[in-house]
């Protein structure tokens, strides 16, 4: 079987030479399809729309691997996770299920995560019979609005009604719903996206809209300081308290008040647990949107100081 690797998890597992910026804390597959993703994101650069090269996503390389030379460089612990994304194509998920099979075979033991478009029930029980204990679903759109316009498959409501179904079966706090800014949302659809997430039991993976050459159509994107509302919007719901009662939306949405939490915190990489997908919205030199680490955010702290005075969250404040 064929799949796709991360470079970053390529170099860790000594297949691929890599100078690694950060260290990837997760081990990132990919599903293999000579023509791409058969969905018809717009933003995407794995659509089967996209004139992209196939090994990219994001702004992160995806070479080719056999399973199996990836699974003979496996090594227990040295990962906190494995994350599979899936690709819009027959039979998927049943591969998605063969494959973690494998991997089950030579460790049973590193938790693994799935990203998927809406499968049958069955599908996530399965994956969950094999070490699947967290899901990601890429709903990417903050609003119906926004997800017709991104081109996604299937339906809203199809999605959410997934994830309700999805958190049945995985429990509560244990479904990510990935949300992309930049699709042209307003802020206060992306927080009230956040808000009805969470309120439903799922939570969110914050990710940067990464324009390509080549991906189906440009979209507008958003500023590190909107960008920061949201990561520290995300935070918020993650301690149970509702963003809106901190944040006016604008545009451009702005603090009104200090949380009771240091905002930092909402700027590392948000997702699984174990995630810090390094450099996937941004290269290395910055501006970082997700940080990878808390020492990368230590090396910005001056910049990063400046981007939360600018939405009313500097120190004096």
């Amino acid at each position: 079987m064929l799949v796709r690797a991360s470079l970053g998890t390529l170099a860790v597992l000594g297949l691929e030479r890599a100078r690694l910026a950060a260290r990837p804390t997760t081990a990132y597959l990919l599903q293999y399809s000579p023509w791409g993703c058969t969905a018809r994101c717009m933003f995407c650069s794995q659509s089967v729309l996209a004139k992209t090269p196939r090994r990219l996503l994001g702004r992160v390389t995806w070479p080719v691997v056999e399973l199996e030379k990836l699974l003979r460089a496996w090594r227990r612990g040295l990962f906190a996770r494995v994350c599979l994304q899936t690709v819009l194509r027959p039979g998927f998920a049943c591969e998605a299920a063969e494959l973690l099979e494998q991997l089950r075979r030579v460790d049973p033991d590193t938790p693994a995560s799935v990203t998927t478009t809406p499968v049958e029930t069955w599908v996530l029980r399965e994956w969950r019979r094999l070490g699947v204990d967290t899901l990601g679903v890429g709903l990417d759109a903050a609003s119906p609005r926004v997800f017709r316009e991104a081109g996604k498959p299937y339906t809203w409501d199809t999605y959410i009604g997934f994830i309700r179904r999805a958190i049945s079966v995985y429990g509560r706090g244990r479904v990510y719903a990935h949300l992309v800014a930049g699709l042209g949302e307003t802020p206060r659809e992306m927080l009230e996206a956040m808000k009805t997430l969470y309120a439903m039991g799922a939570r969110v993976a914050l990710f940067n809209y990464t324009r390509l050459p080549g991906s189906p159509r440009d979209f507008p994107g958003v500023d590190t300081a909107t960008y920061r509302v949201y990561q520290v919007a995300r935070l918020l719901l993650e301690h149970g308290l509702d963003p809106l009662d901190y944040i006016d939306p604008g545009p451009p949405p702005q603090f009104t008040r200090r949380p009771p939490l240091d905002p930092r915190r909402g700027l590392l990489t948000s997702g699984c647990p174990g995630c810090n997908r390094p450099f996937y919205n941004e290269p290395p030199r910055g501006p970082i949107y997700n940080y990878p680490s808390a020492e990368l955010l230590r090396r910005d702290r001056e910049a990063v100081e400046k981007q939360l005075e600018e939405i009313g969250l500097g120190e004096g404040e």
